[in-house]
């Protein structure tokens, strides 16, 4: 679900930063939005519930670390690819100097 969300942030981000004016911002927020929903189901997810054995020991079997790694590593990639198409598109964007005008002294 997570793959889906990053893969239609990256795609509005791709799409609005060829656009003009103010809401070629929109993809930045796009990909913002993705990040929230991202870190929230991140933090939702709970670990395994604690096993207590008789006695004072407690062990804590976490099953879904490498779940939560590959989650991590997966937006991770999809933000810095993100970040790459906003700097590629927007920042470097040509922009035709406007024509100055001929200079005029009064000497």
């Amino acid at each position: 679900m997570l793959c889906l969300v990053w893969a239609i942030a990256i795609i509005i981000c791709v799409v609005l930063m060829r656009c003009e004016g103010s809401i070629a911002y929109l993809g930045i927020a796009a990909l913002t939005v993705a990040l929230l929903l991202t870190v929230a189901l991140w933090l939702k997810f709970k670990r395994d519930q604690e096993l207590a054995l008789r006695g004072d020991e407690v062990i804590v079997y976490d099953y879904s670390v490498f779940g939560r790694t590959a989650v991590l590593a997966v937006t991770g990639t999809a933000l810095l690819l993100g970040l790459f198409f906003v700097f590629k598109f927007h920042l470097t964007e040509y922009r035709a100097a406007p024509r100055l005008p001929p200079w005029k002294s009064d000497l």
